[in-house]
């Protein structure tokens, strides 16, 4: 793609429509795509995809959630992606320029990206596009044995 052709790039919400079969270059990917599906459009969902000429080139999969004392509302995106032909292009960046300009009318103040911390290219990419290190530490309990 050329610079020149940004103009025919699209940013819009994604749509529950979208999931089949135009996500399945990357849905396939997805764990639980059904409770994914189902949520998209929905009062929380702050999702968007990116297309050329009518094709999708680019999805980020994000949500508002309600965390914290005092509890605020944020955007956590889970997923940031665009098409290897895409690249280097602007089109995460033209997503995330329409995430906060829905976020600006809700008073929304966050955006936060959780990244795998060894992931240097995307911790590059998001400190790029003006995040930084954020002052919530995220801790798992991934062996537990139930009650």
């Amino acid at each position: 793609m050329r610079s020149e052709n940004n103009k025919n790039i699209k940013i819009r919400r994604m749509a529950s429509s979208d999931v089949e079969p135009t996500l399945s270059i990357w849905w396939a990917d997805i764990p639980e795509k059904e409770k994914v599906a189902s949520e998209l459009e929905g009062p929380l969902d702050m999702s968007f995809i990116a297309e050329c000429d009518g094709i999708l080139v680019g999805l980020m999969l994000a949500k508002l959630e309600y965390t914290g004392y005092p509890m605020t509302g944020d955007i956590i995106i889970y997923l940031i992606a665009v098409n290897p032909e895409f690249r280097k292009h602007g089109i995460g960046t033209m997503m995330i320029q329409a995430m906060e300009k829905l976020c600006i009318p809700k008073n929304i103040k966050t955006i936060r990206a959780l990244v795998p911390e060894n992931d240097t290219a995307i911790i590059r990419y998001f400190k790029n596009a003006g995040f930084r290190p954020s002052n919530i530490i995220n801790y798992d309990l991934v062996e537990f044995t139930g009650v």
